[in-house]
């Protein structure tokens, strides 16, 4: 449904740009381009704005990068302009779509990109950026971004949700307790630690619950077990013995041995759980990379003394995951300044600010060749354990993931709280059927 909704609302936008494009733009009579033609050496001042959603760490690293871009482009001014979460998917379709006002430059989660990139709303990658992508970034950093042979946005990471473990450092010396090195462990230390006062989590002692992590534990045990969530004609299984192992074993998670709750999910606890974490009411996480910022710069923790990021624990014998496209970004097709943009683009994809930006971030990255980055390994030697895994990721589809995660979310919960179905297995099929109607077949 909310696929359809989207569609709808892409619709309509398209329609109020085309009515707005026919009265002309108001005060947009100029072409605010840098000057690249030969005809002098003077080049005219343009003004290029760029949007993102906010997050503390990151947003530091988005003015530094535009400060330091200006430095060495005087004639460009770059505008950083930084939205909520919640708000910013529908104000980039807003703006996009209508293209009137808005951005040059857009940061844009990739799953996203399923929608956009056939629309017109983006501009496609310069050729020159193309090449590197087929000789140095990772596949799932690519694929949402892609449609019909062209691609419409450069990755700035490798979106990866499973594979590392979040620790409470302090609690765990506190206990005397050692970091977990297979699922079992990690279950032995969840038992030991979790603790409930009647519907109220004290203390989680393995915390899944997440909007992305529900979905990519479950899908990455049912993967390690062998398993996959395809259909050899490219539609969902839900329903194979080892996804229906893996469900039922993530709802004895909450159901039975009380190791977090639905708060995350149902909007009780005010939070996610690497926020209770850093707050001394969580033990071990699964969770990115990404939240290691938000520890350090939101509660001015320090990693190695309150918490740490581990390798977490394989369910199975394999090294399996699924991964969607992360945040890259792109560059609107109605731009007075795609010379601008693209120019600012390709300098933070430089290695040198790259690097330093993937670091506040807390992100793993697009490019291969960074693996092997000395600098990169020594600003962030907590994610090496997840570089040598990245290799096994594979693209989650090429579908809008928030409507896919969403309704696995639903039907988690569903299974956690209600009766509503004889079986777990009951309930993968639903869910298989409306999301291969939803997602696959277009109903």
């Amino acid at each position: 449904m909310k696929s359809r909704i989207f569609s709808i609302i892409l619709a309509m936008v398209v329609l109020i740009g085309v009515l707005a494009g026919c009265g002309g733009r108001a005060g947009d009579n100029t072409d605010k381009s840098a000057d690249t033609s030969s005809g002098g050496d003077k080049k005219e001042k343009v003004e290029i704005k760029y949007w993102a959603h906010q997050n503390e760490g990151w947003n530091k690293s988005h003015k530094e990068l535009a400060e330091k871009f200006m430095k060495v482009n005087p004639d460009i001014t770059v505008l950083t302009e930084f939205f909520p979460y919640d708000d910013f998917e529908s104000k980039i379709q807003t703006s996009l779509m209508s293209k009137t006002g808005g951005a040059d430059i857009y940061e844009l989660w990739g799953g996203w990109g399923v929608d956009f990139s056939p629309t017109g709303a983006l501009a496609k990658v310069p050729d020159k950026f193309v090449e590197e992508f087929k000789k140095d970034y990772f596949a799932p950093t690519l694929g949402s971004f892609e449609h019909d042979g062209a691609y419409y946005g450069v990755p700035l990471e490798f979106n990866i949700e499973v594979g590392g473990l979040l620790v409470n450092k302090k609690l765990f010396d506190e206990k005397g307790l050692s970091y977990p090195k297979t699922w079992d462990e990690m279950l032995k230390i969840a038992d030991q630690t979790s603790v409930k006062d009647g519907a109220v989590m004290v203390m989680r002692g393995f915390d899944f619950v997440t909007y992305d992590n529900v979905t990519y534990t479950w899908l990455s045990m049912l993967m390690s077990k062998g398993a996959s969530y395809f259909n050899e004609d490219g539609t969902f299984n839900f329903t194979s013995p080892e996804a229906v192992d893996a469900m039922t074993q993530l709802v004895s998670y909450v159901v039975d041995k009380g190791y977090t709750n639905l708060d995350a999910l149902t909007g009780g606890g005010g939070g996610e759980g690497h926020y209770f974490l850093y707050e001394d009411q969580a033990m071990m996480v699964a969770r990115g990379p990404w939240v290691i910022s938000e520890g350090i710069e939101m509660y001015g923790l320090q990693q190695g003394v309150d918490f740490d990021y581990i390798a977490m624990p394989w369910y199975g014998d394999k090294i399996a995951f699924p991964a969607e496209t992360g945040w890259g970004l792109v560059v609107a097709e109605s731009s007075q300044n795609k010379d601008a943009a693209w120019k600012f683009i390709e300098f933070v994809m430089e290695p040198e600010n790259l690097v330093p930006h993937l670091q506040m971030c807390g992100m793993l990255p697009p490019r291969q060749s960074i693996i092997d980055n000395t600098d990169y390994k020594e600003r962030m030697p907590h994610v090496v354990p997840l570089l040598d895994i990245l290799k096994h990721g594979e693209y989650i589809g090429h579908f809008n993931t928030d409507v896919f995660k969403e309704a696995i979310n639903n039907m988690f919960v569903e299974l956690c709280t209600t009766n509503n179905y004889p079986t777990i297995k009951d309930g993968l099929a639903a869910l298989e059927e409306k999301l291969n109607n939803e997602l696959i077949l277009g109903k």
